[in-house]
């Protein structure tokens, strides 16, 4: 069984491999570099079973139940050398291949690469030492909380190096720490919660805030790309199927085996409680790391809160007392619009009756603007009698509720008149600050290639 449980294992590494590859959209790095990372960070767990086999035995802390003790364990004996051995694969790459580390995202990308490999190996030994029922937590628990503690650390490395307030080399150390820490509350619920339902409860609660902060510290790496163009935007749809798909096989995988062990009733059970308990820590996690407000030179402030917000909502528009699940992150999934930017386009009205710029109209995408909560707006320029010469500007903002797109696939938009104002990033302006025109369809100009 331990092949099969190492090619589950690996598989599941590559669940988030492939998520990097997918949000890594201004300069993608080279599969080699990302192979031989991920290799090197397998081999670092055996660098912490020698030294906790040479030194830490015999002379190190030893778990014996008392809180203080424990804790300093999880922290010391397990966080910072497990931290410390995830690291010396980016080290590699720093020292040897440093030409390849040329925007924030690939120091984000190589050491939680490494953690990927460090994850994989420890995951195969665990399914292997404890059965299949652990299959399904530690493939997005242990995995993701794995990147995240690697994460925190190469943040601290990407604040010294991109960042002008942060250029202190305790930045490294504090980072670091943090790191270490977070691997150590971590692992220290895990050994007092047992099969404690509220200690499980706090470890999952904890788990979810960390993806929160993963989530801006990968959406501040890629705001500061030295690459960074508002043409290009992550495919957030992308990425929620094909990691929702991955998950699914992994689903499937533990019902299999445990049906081969155990029998069909046994395995049905577990697949039905994992698709209720894990399954929801899946869509939580998979949907706050496709969410990305992709804003050039910006550095979103890290904050303690869930991926998700609990607000009141009536969907039906009766006097119901209804709560909605409102996901953090940018939900509108850009890329239906993105292929629009700097590029020329037919603006069309939804409707012609009542129409105020009355029928097809040459457009160009100019800019993007936000204003106040970061909303998106474009900048578009409308030429009248399909001439470059004569044109008005208008501002654009996607629609993002009911029907989204005209019957060919064409993305639905708001309509707003430019007004007085200067057309550059304001803070205090709102969708109420311009007039609304109508709705409109933005329709790609057809090319020669595309007639034949």
């Amino acid at each position: 069984m331990i092949f099969i449980y190492s090619i589950i294992a690996l598989f599941i590494a590559l669940i988030w491999i492939d998520y990097f590859r997918n949000i890594d959209i201004f300069e993608k790095e080279n599969l080699i570099f990302i192979l031989q990372t991920f290799l090197l960070g397998g081999a670092s767990v055996f660098i912490v079973l020698g030294v906790n086999k040479l030194f830490l035995e015999d002379y190190g802390l030893q778990l014996n139940g008392k809180i203080l003790n424990d804790f300093v364990y999880s922290t010391v004996q397990i966080g910072v050398l497990e931290e410390f051995t995830k690291l010396l694969p980016f080290v590699v790459m720093l020292v040897f291949f440093k030409a390849q580390l040329n925007e924030p995202i690939d120091y984000l990308i190589y050491i939680c690469v490494s953690a990927l490999g460090f994850s994989a190996v420890e995951n195969a030994m665990y399914f292997h030492n404890y059965g299949p029922l652990l299959i399904t937590g530690r493939a997005i628990l242990s995995t993701v909380s794995h990147m995240f503690d690697s994460a925190l650390v190469a943040y601290g490395l990407i604040l010294y190096k991109f960042h002008s307030k942060y250029s202190n080399s305790w930045v490294l150390i504090g980072f670091f720490m943090l790191g270490s820490l977070s691997h150590g509350v971590y692992d220290f619920g895990l050994f007092f919660s047992g099969d404690n339902i509220g200690g499980i409860f706090l470890i999952i609660l904890y788990f979810l805030v960390t993806v929160s902060l993963f989530a801006v510290i990968l959406n501040n790496a890629l705001n500061n790309s030295r690459f960074f163009s508002y043409k290009k935007v992550i495919n957030s749809s992308r990425v929620i199927n094909s990691i929702f798909s991955y998950y699914g096989i992994v689903f499937v995988a533990q019902f299999l085996i445990l049906m081969n062990e155990e029998n069909f009733e046994f395995a049905f059970s577990n697949l039905t409680g994992s698709i209720i308990s894990t399954g929801f820590i899946v869509i939580v996690t998979t949907i706050r790391l496709s969410r990305f407000k992709l804003i050039k030179d910006r550095w979103h402030k890290l904050k303690l809160e869930l991926p998700f917000s609990i607000v009141p909502g009536d969907p039906y528009g009766m006097k119901s007392n209804y709560v909605l699940v409102k996901f953090k992150g940018e939900s509108f999934n850009e890329i239906c619009i993105n292929e629009f930017y700097n590029e020329y386009f037919y603006l069309c009205p939804l409707t012609f009756r009542n129409s105020g710029i009355g029928c097809k109209k040459l457009a160009f995408v100019e800019k993007k603007l936000f204003f106040k909560n970061d909303l998106a707006f474009y900048l578009v320029k409308v030429f009248d009698d399909q001439k470059e010469g004569d044109f008005e500007y208008f501002l654009l903002r996607a629609k993002t509720g009911g029907m989204t797109r005209a019957r060919d696939g064409s993305p639905i938009t708001a309509i707003l008149k430019a007004g007085e104002y200067q057309f550059s990033d304001n803070p205090d302006l709102t969708v109420n600050d311009f007039d609304f025109l109508e709705w409109g369809v933005m329709r790609a100009i057809a090319k020669p290639e595309d007639s034949k």
